[in-house]
């Protein structure tokens, strides 16, 4: 995990009034690590290869302390999991991810041209503080 992303995390932690556990950074700095989307399942077993094992109920739990601290995403179509690549990024996150190899490019509603914000507005809708986009694709490699 690079300086920056640390720096966020702590920034974020301290801002929740969260609290820093060796299991909390483990989960996050093997996401980091691993740079690809993993379920908790296929974390557990990462874990437990190196000599960490944490039960299966602790690692959703501190998956989805992440997912709300904005520092992972959540791919629900897969029940996946994946460090966010702009943890500083304050936009909405846009996760395309290939449908055969499961590469994973995090974009934002920006670089796409996409005004999501005001297409929920017209709507008479808000989006959740903590959304984010998927949109399955295929990758260059795979179509």
């Amino acid at each position: 995990m690079d300086a920056s992303f640390r720096s966020i995390m702590l920034e974020r932690c301290y801002s929740d009034k969260s609290t820093m556990t060796p299991q909390r950074l483990l989960i996050l700095d093997t996401l980091v690590e691993l740079n690809k989307p993993v379920s908790a399942y296929e974390l557990k077993d990462y874990l437990k290869g190196i000599g960490n094992s944490l039960n299966i109920a602790s690692i959703y739990r501190i998956l989805e302390f992440w997912c709300g601290l904005k520092l992972a995403h959540r791919i629900s179509a897969k029940n996946k999991f994946i460090s966010c690549s702009v943890p500083g990024d304050t936009h909405t996150h846009i996760i395309n991810f290939c449908q055969k190899c499961e590469k994973t490019i995090e974009s934002c509603h920006e670089k796409m041209g996409i005004d999501i914000e005001a297409g929920a507005k017209f709507l008479g809708l808000k989006l959740a503080d903590n959304s984010h986009l998927e949109i399955p694709v295929f990758c260059s490699s795979c179509s």
